[in-house]
């Protein structure tokens, strides 16, 4: 590497600015709490949306926020880890803002191609799937572009310790979607699938503008730190990238089979008790994503780490199984109430994922793309072997265990990498 583009890995200078980035409980506390809120206000923006569509057409809305979501994930190219790495390991603030520009300038082909994608697939679900939303995704593809977006927002600021930034902007993004629905719902009687998809979209564009500004990106040097990025996503970014689309594709399937094997009712339900359910992996995911940082200097994880993921995941899966039918029938309505059925595997899905996320966070901040890419191929197979053994049998009831069993697949693996990575040589920050 040329002495133009070596990046120092010592240690920032402290600043009393930089106080609250240097909490790892805070930060935790600032992410799990925005992600709850996010939560929050996620079921008060589906719930009013599943009163004034209704069961079906819900359904539809809800397939096509996970056909979209399922698309996402093939729009990164493995430069968000490298991106978040590279910001976390400079000796210089204004060099990690520069990355971040960096980053944000090479995000905008693809963000272009992902609208353009959008595009393309309507013209082809609606002969696929038995839900037809090929309008709906023609409509809402311009306003999509910023979609992709929001996980390279998360990488961004865990590598810059200011995770506190992403919590608020995402709460900000789904408020404003809760405040055009409401305002939309009351405008008219019956809201189209289009227009609640489009409220969306607009909703995490202002969002991402708003992170775009707080984060204060340098677009200095732009071609220097543009080459940097991207070999750094040859070293080893690709692999991650390969591993997170071989994981979100088969993980995420789960929607697409339903609305292939059941209805657009049963993906209505699965939908909402996922919902209900990924609370309880928010506390876990929040520390671990907060340590990210933390974890690039240390040679393995600390055990109270592990202990806090457990003793925190277990009691709040039983608590939102427990609780789910209640809220399904009062915050949803008495139609929803046999979602609940769902909610305990999918909880504890959520639990298994939430400890895993600590381990994955450690075997990113060492760059272990190699592990974590074989990590993904085991719950690659696992999805596959149990959504077409159960979903095509017993519907949303199969998927939501299917979950639940390739995730505890995904977990061992995780903890047989990490496992051989601990007893290896500290991989250094910046090769």
């Amino acid at each position: 590497m040329n002495s133009s583009e070596t990046v120092s890995v010592s240690a920032r200078p402290p600043r009393l600015q930089s106080y609250l980035r240097a909490l790892p409980i805070l930060q935790t506390a600032i992410y799990a709490g925005s992600n709850i809120l996010v939560s929050a206000l996620a079921v008060v923006s589906t719930s009013l949306l599943a009163r004034n569509l209704g069961a079906t057409d819900f359904g539809r809305y809800a397939f096509a926020i996970s056909l979209i979501t399922f698309t996402v994930m093939f729009f990164e190219f493995g430069i968000s880890l490298p991106a978040a790495r590279l910001a976390a390991t400079t000796s210089d603030m204004q060099d990690a803002r520069s990355v971040i520009g960096a980053s944000i300038v090479a995000f905008v082909p693809i963000g272009v191609a992902f609208s353009l994608t959008l595009f393309g697939l309507s013209f082809v679900t609606d002969s696929v799937f038995q839900a037809h939303i090929g309008y709906a995704l023609r409509t809402v593809a311009p306003l999509a572009f910023f979609y992709p977006f929001a996980g390279m927002a998360l990488q961004l600021a865990q590598g810059v310790d200011r995770l506190h930034i992403s919590s608020v902007t995402s709460v900000l993004s789904q408020a404003i979607f809760v405040v055009l629905v409401l305002v939309s719902v009351m405008v008219t009687s019956a809201l189209s699938i289009s227009a609640a998809l489009a409220l969306r979209m607009l909703a995490f564009m202002i969002g991402g503008f708003v992170f775009i500004v707080w984060i204060r990106p340098l677009f200095r040097e732009i071609r220097r730190y543009v080459r940097l990025l991207l070999r750094e996503v040859r070293a080893y970014g690709f692999a991650v990238y390969i591993g997170r689309v071989l994981t979100d594709a088969t993980y995420n399937m789960d929607v697409l089979m339903l609305a292939a094997f059941a209805n657009a009712r049963s993906v209505g339900f699965y939908t909402v008790a996922g919902a209900i359910a990924y609370a309880s992996g928010l506390p876990v995911m929040g520390m671990a994503t907060a340590l990210f940082a933390p974890m690039t200097k240390r040679s393995e994880l600390d055990r109270r780490w592990l202990v806090a993921a457990w003793g925190v995941g277990i009691p709040v899966a039983v608590a939102a199984w427990l609780l789910a039918e209640p809220f399904l029938r009062i915050v949803f309505s008495p139609a929803f109430a046999a979602a609940s059925a769902l909610v305990l595997p999918l909880a504890l899905a959520q639990m298994i994922r939430g400890v895993t996320t600590v381990y994955n966070s450690f075997l990113s901040a060492h760059a272990r793309g190699r592990e974590l890419r074989n990590a993904a191929v085991v719950l690659t197979a696992s999805n596959i072997v149990f959504n077409f053994a159960l979903i095509p049998t017993f519907g949303a009831s199969g998927a939501a265990w299917a979950s639940f069993l390739a995730l505890g697949c995904n977990y061992l693996a995780h903890v047989f990498y990490y496992r051989q990575t601990a007893r290896s040589e500290p991989t250094p920050a910046v090769a």
